[in-house]
């Protein structure tokens, strides 16, 4: 009876043990194919220079950050990171290349680490292309992914 009992529990454990790495990966590139939207929506919101669209895409609480390359860029809440995009949305668009993205996530939390290219297109004419990396960090809300931190950077030497 004991050896039954142990083989059924053998089994069992087995069985779970093959089967939950499947759904485990099947869950995981779910969320990264929902973060790749939630990047496109990002670089559409921000080629279009929509201040409205942009920070409806971060978190509702006022725990948000929104860094740029340059010094002084840091913004903290939503009326900082309202004031900023505004500011920069008057002189230029921006959107980016994504030319490698990495996502790792927990279900309710991920992070994100792309880098590419920043196309800038000023409003009185003109293109800048040029390097850029961005990592940050999105929440999960009923079923959307939150920006909760931006910070986007020039690499050095560029």
């Amino acid at each position: 009876m004991k050896k039954k009992i142990l083989l059924q529990a053998v089994m069992l454990i087995s069985f779970w043990a093959a089967f939950t790495p499947l759904s485990a990966q099947k869950s995981s590139e779910k969320v990264k194919i929902e973060i790749t939207e939630a990047l496109k929506t990002w670089n559409e919101a921000a080629k279009s220079a929509n201040v409205d669209r942009c920070l409806a895409l971060f978190d509702d609480s006022e725990n948000i950050m929104l860094i740029g390359s340059d010094k002084g860029e840091i913004n903290k809440g939503k009326t900082q990171a309202k004031e900023w995009l505004t500011q920069i949305f008057g002189f230029a668009n921006f959107s980016w290349e994504m030319d490698s993205i990495n996502i790792d996530s927990n279900g309710k939390s991920a992070w994100v680490f792309v880098e590419g290219t920043m196309i800038v297109e000023f409003k009185q004419g003109g293109t800048k292309r040029t390097p850029y990396r961005f990592t940050g960090i999105l929440v999960k809300k009923k079923d959307e992914w939150k920006w909760k931190l931006f910070n986007g950077s020039i690499p050095r030497g560029e």
